[in-house]
């Protein structure tokens, strides 16, 4: 691959962002470790609520510090008229306005996408919500745990026979709520690049959590049954595609699908009469080739088994802590975590820097103001007014 120094692909985009919390900060993490200008907009005094939440690390928020490296942060009161009109004056000068309030909120602010879009017609107005901006549920809250159990992930998140496991990722608020979200922005501003106009994005964290369900939501709208938690192929029905305990009490993973690879396992298992037991024809075939794997694996502990089959073209690997994975000899090839958690693909020559500083509640208010054309004497009497911080 070409290695020649270029700027990272989002260099020269104006985001600013209004969310608050976890999903919006994640999206423009990821925008912000793209190259991406990131400018938080927040309230005087109180500014985003995950400052304060605890646990924190070094007086801050642990979820602050988690989703807000790289950005700069302006502190707003968007409630006065003097507010209101200098966001709208840095928004015509933005390429992006992210925000994470109830429906109605930024009509009420006067910060609507249309006024916004009409203030600068190129601008992408995107809005991340529990469950979009229309429908039943619009104004209803929630949070991720609502989002999957609603969306029918959680109802698959366990065992058969077992009560829904709350997950330690928060899959509508990562992945349903902030990926979606840089997707749409993203095509958003691809699209912009052939039309020359913004547009409104609507991401509902419920609908990105059900499309985490492909398999399962393909085979309801062909006419087929869902099926009960633990009995599909991929969550736990199968001998070959399972969680196994070992030895220690720790975990290892098996997914040796492709008959190539459960071949070699048992092989390397000393156990090639169990290859002809790949896909069980029943239920009780399929439980009692997993019992005989796991009691396998109740022979060594988890990293004597990592050590004999790690190397093995099978595809098996340990059940890591974080911290293990933090330290895990791939990760750290790669650079996936070092010296923070990586929120967006490497690319070839890109040179947009990643630091780990975090913007301290309204510490670029001035700056950014002046770089957006204030005029000293403006800025001076916006904090006259306390409408900044």
């Amino acid at each position: 691959m070409p290695t020649t120094p270029r700027p990272a692909p989002l260099v020269g985009v104006r985001v600013l962002d209004m969310t608050r919390l976890l999903p919006g900060g994640y999206a423009t993490q990821i925008l912000a470790d793209l190259g991406a200008e990131v400018i938080k907009v927040e309230e005087p005094g109180a500014g985003d609520y995950a400052r304060t939440m605890p646990p924190y690390v070094n007086s801050v928020g642990q979820a602050f510090l988690a989703v807000n490296r790289n950005k700069r942060s302006i502190a707003l009161d968007l409630k006065s008229t003097a507010g209101r009109e200098t966001f709208l004056r840095l928004a015509e000068r933005a390429d992006v306005v992210i925000e994470s309030f109830r429906p109605g909120v930024m009509a009420r602010l006067g910060l609507d996408a249309e006024t916004l879009l009409a203030r600068n017609p190129r601008l992408i107005a995107c809005s991340l919500t529990g469950y979009g901006q229309t429908g039943p549920y619009a104004q209803r809250a929630g949070h991720d745990l609502n989002y999957i159990g609603y969306a029918g992930l959680l109802g698959h998140l366990r065992r058969a026979g077992e009560p829904p496991t709350i997950p330690g990722a928060q899959f509508a608020d990562l992945a349903g709520g902030g990926l979606m979200a840089v997707v749409g922005i993203l095509a958003a501003l691809a699209g912009r690049a052939t039309t020359g106009q913004g547009r409104v994005v609507d991401v509902a964290m419920m609908e990105g959590a059900l499309a985490l369900l492909p398999l399962f939501a393909t085979a309801l709208m062909h006419g087929q049954p869902e099926p009960d938690a633990g009995t599909f192929a991929l969550d736990g029905a199968l001998p070959c595609y399972n969680v196994y305990a070992c030895a220690d009490g720790r975990y290892i993973t098996l997914a040796a699908l492709e008959p190539k690879f459960w071949a070699t396992f048992c092989r390397a298992v000393e156990r090639p009469d169990l290859i002809a037991r790949h896909l069980p024809e029943s239920a009780e075939a399929a439980e009692a080739t997993k019992r005989e794997v796991a009691a396998i694996f109740a022979t060594q502990t988890r990293d004597e088994w990592v050590a004999r089959l790690g190397g093995i073209d099978a595809c098996v690997g340990p059940v890591n802590t974080l911290a293990e994975a933090l330290a895990d000899p791939q990760v750290v090839a790669r650079g996936a975590a070092a010296p923070h958690l990586r929120f967006a693909p490497p690319m070839d020559g890109a040179t947009a820097p990643v630091t780990g500083d975090y913007p301290g509640l309204g510490e670029h208010t001035r700056a950014t103001l002046a770089e957006a054309g204030f005029t000293p004497e403006e800025i001076d009497q916006l904090y006259i007014s306390d409408t900044v911080a």
